[in-house]
């Protein structure tokens, strides 16, 4: 096991990329000073429940008044992936357009693959969520040959001539996203965490969490954080690989107090298996993006904090996204509502009615405002 201080912990693969400070975060600021105190003061403000989209500036008009739009999205398959695709489809269905997804992309040629598949759709627009476009450049120069305006959710790279809009749950949010879980983190080990970390190195994205997450607790503990860095495959995971193998990283470190993951969802039996082990109290759960399995962890006392990622609302921006496309309106580019999902406030959260977390109770009727939908 790589065990080394988060002062000189890293993602190698990603050390061009993330080099240099980290960007400001409108939702989330770094305090002046990073350490326990400010730590716990980060925790108290992000438990609290949104209250908006964060989205104000209205369209220019109805898209029910253009003609009808065909919206394609490539999916991982996971769990997580098909919350946000159901909410894309929502989203559409209430402007009068289709949608169609394409799932199976789990690694660099299934996702070229996907988007292959949309492209062959002729849509109106491809959403994906974090496929770098140094992956598929050549198939979004497909798209903008077509004039298909492509938008991406959970991606590293800023807009290119082909992918027209990375904001949604962009670098910026990650940003935020790594900071308050390590806050929290922070202010649940007295400022002395020591955390394996479940990465998945796939998505540059979450190689940015993953860094924003490093960087953060470094500040907020001096230097004296640990940290360890287990990468995953994604097939292992989807395969129920993961349990067992986090049960042999724990046992090989008995320092550990924190497994920290890239996506709830990858977690799924970790916490049994840590039980059947007899190490359930050695380690806290938590880190991007609970699933309803998370929730209910919560809940249950077996899991400790998330971020709440409100994936119905990350695809009702997408389709925000689209709709200011086609009325020839900028991108609203302003960061999602979110939250830290803790034991403390696990029976308050805003969820739909299969448990996943929304935030914002009143979500659809805030966005049927600011697109004049009757």
């Amino acid at each position: 096991m790589r065990k080394t201080t988060i002062a000189v912990a890293g993602i190698a693969s990603a050390s061009v990329v993330l080099a240099g400070a980290l960007a400001p975060v409108a939702s989330a600021k770094a305090p002046a000073a990073l350490n326990l105190t400010a730590a716990k003061a980060i925790v108290a403000q992000f438990s609290k429940t949104p209250v908006s989209i964060n989205i104000t500036t209205p369209l220019n008009k109805s898209p029910k008044t253009l003609p009808t739009k065909l919206i394609c999205a490539t999916s991982n398959g996971g769990a997580e992936n098909k919350v946000l695709d159901d909410g894309i489809a929502a989203g559409a269905a209430s402007l009068g357009w289709t949608f169609k997804e394409v799932s199976g992309a789990v690694d660099p040629n299934t996702q070229r693959a996907a988007l292959q598949s949309c492209l062959d759709s002729n849509p109106s627009g491809i959403e994906e969520s974090g496929i770098e476009p140094t992956t598929i450049a050549d198939l979004l120069a497909v798209a903008k040959s077509r004039h298909i305006p492509v938008i991406c959710t959970a991606c590293m790279s800023g807009p290119t001539s082909g992918l027209l809009d990375t904001h949604i749950a962009g670098k910026v949010q990650l940003d935020s996203w790594g900071r308050m879980i390590a806050a929290y983190v922070t202010a649940n080990t007295a400022g002395n965490p020591n955390v394996i970390g479940l990465t998945v190195p796939l998505y540059p994205i979450l190689i940015r969490f993953d860094y924003s997450f490093q960087n953060a607790l470094r500040l907020f503990t001096a230097g004296k954080a640990v940290y360890s860095n287990q990468p995953q495959q994604l097939t292992d995971i989807f395969a129920g690989k993961t349990p067992a193998a986090m049960v042999s990283i724990v046992q090989r470190n008995p320092q550990a107090n924190w497994i920290v993951s890239d996506l709830g969802g990858w977690v799924t039996g970790v916490g049994a298996a840590l039980k059947t082990a007899g190490l359930q109290s050695q380690v806290q759960i938590g880190g991007l993006t609970a699933g309803t399995g998370n929730i209910q962890g919560l809940k249950d006392g077996t899991e400790s904090a998330w971020t709440g990622y409100p994936l119905s609302i990350v695809g009702y921006t997408a389709v925000d996204s689209f709709a200011r496309y086609f009325q020839g309106m900028p991108f609203d580019t302003h960061q999602l509502p979110t939250q830290l999902l803790t034991k403390a406030n696990a029976n308050s959260l805003v969820l739909d009615a299969q448990g996943n977390y929304v935030g914002v109770s009143n979500y659809v009727a805030q966005f049927h405002k600011i697109w004049k939908v009757k």
